[in-house]
């Protein structure tokens, strides 16, 4: 009775806010809570299932971004922020729940023994591969410099098992998978993460642009998660005149502010864009912050994700655990926090992101508050009006036109990569030469509609329209059995031959959707030729053809007085706006 009256009384109180205890005496009744639940348990108990369990509690009153990680996903981790590795150089995925080469990366052990795209792994190191997870392939492939793993391929068209031995080396993780010359005067750099090598990979990819005639830029920056604060400090440099603030940021303990302090190597008068959407995170906000803050880009596609927190990593033991705590928040240069609020503290208020003088600062050093909900008002250094809290919101916004339906299922099934891998071998055979200048024929694109037709899993897929008359057949058979008829099926017969001809129409409809597509359709076979016959350059290349978003942002670098016009403040906005805080 009286532990059932402690629990009672211990959940009642979880309803209220629980004053602060002291430190020390609450870790000691947490290591007590659980030695008592080890050694007196009605069952045994995993202590590391415990502990995780403890920790996954502590984690629920933080924030989203706090968490403890394992070995394995801590050498996760510091290979993503590192940028290299000790492998054989492919990319890999589960297709048809096979192990397959997505792509081999050029300039690896793998692309130079021949190891191509669709290429199933059939064995690694003796070991079947089927039923393997592709962590544990990843794992099994990875592993010192110099050392050898050998793989059994299956490939279309060759009737054996081909065997390779692979001498692993080191595998540069590229922050820039792509750049180039997107019209003869601007330049394009796609940026995917933030790494050690990150800022060496946009210098080199920019000097390059550079000699090719660049004299406008677009940054690309979508989808890029984030990583290393430093490196978007670096990347910042790159174009901010020095003395610029980047960003500035303030923990429990000490505030930071970073301003440029190099010549930039692009010079200011050269008009850049910079492409973010929901997926631009983190050190990608803090740079194209920085950038739209100073007016320096015009940034352009869709709200990004709002991350405006910092963490930092803590070794935890020699085993290879380690914590990822969050420590401070970040402003961009002129006093915004950009931090979303379901991406904020749990329990803590927002906190008002104007800067608070001396005193007040000194009395709060103990109390680290993000982003109003209120969405305070800032204004860049031209006097453009901006709101904190909700992400970096784009200059020119474009919204993406929805992919046809039969095309979402063909992306997503990656029918167009396992046509190319099927069709690979008569194309070569048959002297057929893919480059940019290559058009799908007509007789392709038949063969690859069939081709289609003949996949099970793709003809299981039913669009939204085909689940929805399943759903009202199973709506008008739920009110019959109310009635009182207990039939499996339509009793009606009229209803039964208009529900039929509604499917039958749907049906239909998936092959009138095939030619309603054609164009894009034959676009998703020529990027998988390309990329499987020349290189994944080449692809991205044509690929950004169709980028209604990098169209924009070359619309707007293509007229001078439109890229004007939107990174200047309305006359009305800019003569009332306070000067901007550094």
């Amino acid at each position: 009775m009286a532990t059932l009256s402690a629990l009672c009384i211990a959940n009642a109180a979880t309803d209220k806010k629980t004053p602060p205890g002291d430190f020390y005496d609450e870790v000691s009744r947490l290591n007590k809570v659980l030695s008592e639940v080890n050694r007196k348990y009605v069952e045994n108990v995993n202590p590391t299932e415990l502990t995780d369990a403890a920790i996954n509690g502590i984690r629920n009153i933080l924030d989203p971004h706090t968490t403890v990680f394992a070995p394995k996903d801590y050498e996760s981790l510091r290979v993503s922020m590192e940028g290299k590795f000790g492998g054989v150089g492919i990319t890999i995925s589960l297709r048809d729940n096979i192990l397959t080469v997505i792509s081999p990366l050029s300039g690896t052990p793998a692309f130079k023994l021949g190891i191509r795209a669709g290429d199933r792994i059939r064995k690694i190191d003796g070991k079947e591969t089927k039923g393997m997870s592709l962590d544990d392939a990843v794992n099994k492939l990875r592993g010192k410099i110099g050392t050898d793993v050998t793989v059994a391929i299956e490939r279309e068209g060759v009737p054996d098992l081909m065997d390779y031995t692979i001498t692993r080396a080191e595998i540069i993780v590229h922050a820039v998978p792509y750049y180039g010359m997107v019209t003869p005067e601007i330049g394009y750099i796609k940026l995917a993460t933030f790494s050690d090598k990150t800022t060496s990979d946009v210098e080199n990819a920019l000097r390059s642009l550079q000699k090719q005639g660049m004299k406008k830029l677009i940054l690309d920056m979508r989808y890029n998660p984030g990583g290393l604060l430093n490196q978007a400090i670096e990347i910042s440099e790159l174009f901010l005149k020095p003395g610029n603030v980047i960003v500035s940021t303030r923990g429990r303990t000490q505030k930071t502010e970073s301003a440029a302090r190099r010549t930039p190597l692009v010079k200011p008068e050269v008009p850049m864009v910079v492409l973010v959407n929901q997926g631009s995170a983190s050190a990608a906000e803090i740079v194209s912050g920085a950038l739209q803050d100073w007016d320096r880009a015009l940034i352009v596609g869709k709200t990004s994700f709002g991350k405006g927190s910092v963490q930092t990593i803590f070794p935890l033991d020699n085993a290879g655990n380690a914590l990822k705590l969050t420590t401070a928040f970040y402003y961009l240069p002129f006093g915004r926090c950009i931090n979303k609020p379901e991406n904020g503290i749990k329990g803590l208020a927002l906190q008002d992101e104007e800067y608070e003088d001396e005193e007040k600062d000194a009395a709060k050093t103990d109390s680290v508050k993000a982003d109003t909900a209120k969405r305070d008002t800032f204004y860049t250094n031209n006097g453009r009006m901006m709101f904190g809290g909700g992400g970096i919101k784009p200059d020119v916004d474009v919204e993406l036109d929805p992919m046809p339906w039969v095309v979402q299922v063909q992306e997503r099934m990656a029918m167009y990569f396992k046509f190319a891998v099927k069709i690979r071998p008569s194309l070569e055979k048959a002297g057929v030469k893919v480059n940019s200048e290559w058009a799908v024929p007509d007789s392709l694109f038949t063969q690859f509609k069939a081709f289609c037709k003949k996949d099970t899993n793709f003809m299981k897929v039913k669009s939204n329209a085909l689940v929805g008359v399943d759903q009202l057949e199973k709506s008008i058979i739920r009110e019959q059995n109310y009635m009182g008829d207990s039939a499996k099926t339509i009793s009606d017969s009229t209803l039964v031959k208009r529900i039929s001809e509604m499917r039958k129409a749907l049906e239909d409809n998936r092959d009138a959707q095939f030619e309603a597509n054609k164009d894009y359709i034959k676009d998703g076979i020529k990027r998988e030729l390309l990329t499987a016959f020349v290189n994944d350059s080449v692809s991205t290349a044509f690929s950004l053809k169709r980028d209604k978003q990098l169209n924009e942002a070359i619309k707007y670098l293509s007229d001078t007085q439109l890229y004007k016009k939107a990174i200047s403040a309305p006359p009305k906005q800019k003569k009332n706006a306070a000067k901007p805080k550094k």
